[in-house]
This record gives C-alpha cells, sequence and structure tokens, in this order.
C-alpha cells in the first residue's frame, strides 16, 4: 500500500522512553528510527493541508528538524497520556499554524535533510481527495505503514519456510483484489494456478494465513497500546480504515 520503499517500523514505547538516554550515540539511533517510521504520517497531513508536494517535502523536514529534534518532543512524550502519534499530531497542528501565519517564512529544515523522502510515485499517494481531513489523512499514512509492515512479515515467513503455496493463494484471493482492484479468483482458478491439488486445501491455507496475518498485526499493534481496551480499540480504528476503502 505504501511500497517497499517506505515500509513501517514499529514504534515502542520502549524506545521512546529510550530516547531520553544520556548516551547520545543510542539516542541518535532511536530518534532516526522514530523519525523513519512517523515522516509519512507527517507528510500526508501536510498533503491533505493542501500543500504541494515540494512544500510537503520541505515542511515534513522542517517538522522533524524544528519540534521532534529541536524542541525535544520525543524526551516529552509521557506513555500515560495516550498515543504517541496524538502527540505528534497536537504538535504538527501547531507547527503548520506558525507557518501560516508567517506567511511561508519558516525555515522547512533549513535545507537539513533529516529523512530521505526520494520515494517513488510519492507525490501520487491517493490521500488529497479520499481522507475527509488532515488528521485523518495522518492516520492513514501511519495506517498503511502498520499494514505494509504486516504484509511483507508474513510474505517472508510463509517464502522462507518452503509455504509459498499459502501465501501465493492468500494474496491472489485477499490482498490483490482489496491492493489492485481485480477480481477476487475462484478457489479452483488459484488451486490450478498454484498446483494445489484441491479446493478444499486452498481454503484451508487461506484460512491459515488469515489467521497469521491477523496474530502479526495484533502483535505490532500491542507493543504501541497499554492495555487490551487500547488495543481493541485500535483494531476497531483499523478495519473501520479497511472497510472505507472497501476491503471489509
Amino acid at each position: 500500500m505504501g511500497g517497499a520503499a517506505s515500509r513501517f517500523q514499529t514504534t515502542q514505547w520502549s524506545n521512546i522512553l529510550s530516547a531520553q538516554t544520556t548516551d547520545e550515540t543510542r539516542r541518535q539511533l532511536i530518534l532516526e528510527n522514530l523519525i523513519e517510521t512517523y515522516w509519512k504520517p507527517v507528510y500526508c497531513y501536510l498533503r491533505r493541508k493542501g500543500c504541494e508536494n515540494e512544500t510537503a517535502k520541505d515542511l515534513t523536514q522542517g517538522f522533524f528538524s524544528e519540534i521532534v529534534l529541536g524542541r525535544d518532543l520525543i524526551q516529552k512524550a509521557d506513555r500515560a497520556k495516550g498515543r504517541f502519534r496524538t502527540l505528534l499530531v497536537l504538535a504538527l497542528e501547531r507547527y503548520y499554524a506558525s507557518y501560516l501565519r508567517g506567511q511561508g517564512r519558516i525555515k522547512r529544515g533549513g535545507g537539513v535533510h533529516i529523512v530521505s523522502l526520494d520515494v517513488p510515485h510519492l507525490e501520487n499517494l491517493p490521500i488529497v481527495e479520499s481522507m475527509a481531513g488532515p488528521v485523518q489523512a495522518f492516520h492513514y499514512g501511519w495506517i498503511t505503514e502498520l499494514l505494509d509492515a504486516t504484509i511483507a512479515e508474513v510474505q517472508h515467513e510463509y517464502r522462507s519456510t518452503q509455504r509459498s503455496s499459502h501465501w501465493e493463494s492468500f494474496r491472489l484471493k485477499v490482498l490483490d483484489p482489496i491492493m489492485d482492484s481485480v477480481d477476487t479468483p475462484s478457489l479452483k482458478e488459484i488451486a490450478e494456478q498454484c498446483g494445489i491439488a484441491n479446493e478444499a486445501k486452498v481454503s484451508n491455507m487461506i484460512v491459515t494465513v488469515k489467521r497469521r496475518f491477523r496474530a502479526i498485526l495484533r502483535r505490532r499493534v500491542r507493543t504501541l497500546m497499554r492495555s487490551d481496551v487500547e488495543i481493541e480499540e485500535e483494531f476497531s480504528d483499523l478495519f473501520r480504515f479497511l472497510d472505507e476503502q472497501g476491503a471489509g
């Protein structure tokens, strides 16, 4: 959904808290990881605000340079006060408002490139018309990165354990119709294409991968939440998003 160049790396609260360490080398590595994780949601927010591609890229760099690093936003994060990305959205809203008040004269990164935004087809992300507002676009960016990472992990797991037929069946029946808007093939067609004995076996393979996909997705979400209640709320958000994309 987001492309191979923009995989989501799970942000754990332990990493956010570890960014407060006095070990400068470790701190820098953690900060770089967090920025790599959150640049796409920030970029999506700015595009939905009406910024052109290059302006959104400049402002994304500026936000991380001036606010996240310059004002130690990560060090101020408090797990007890909720999701880290909620704090990030609030800071981003204030940053963009300051940019408008300054009539575009914010340094916009000062020429410093905190993270590479040389992602193929970046300016064509389907975010401008499809999202209800900038905050929704931010969460769209975050959710698609989470789903991309889950897809990549499941694919690697099945292909590396000589169960490629499981993965291919799941891809053909579930992923391709969602991601590429193609017709859903029948179980018979998948069995023939993947060299599987019969339709019942194909069905069982798909169910197995679906369960594994959900387990990995839940594990990734769990690292971000404080409680089971928050996990269920997050899953509700995820599946509401999928329903809106026609993937329910």
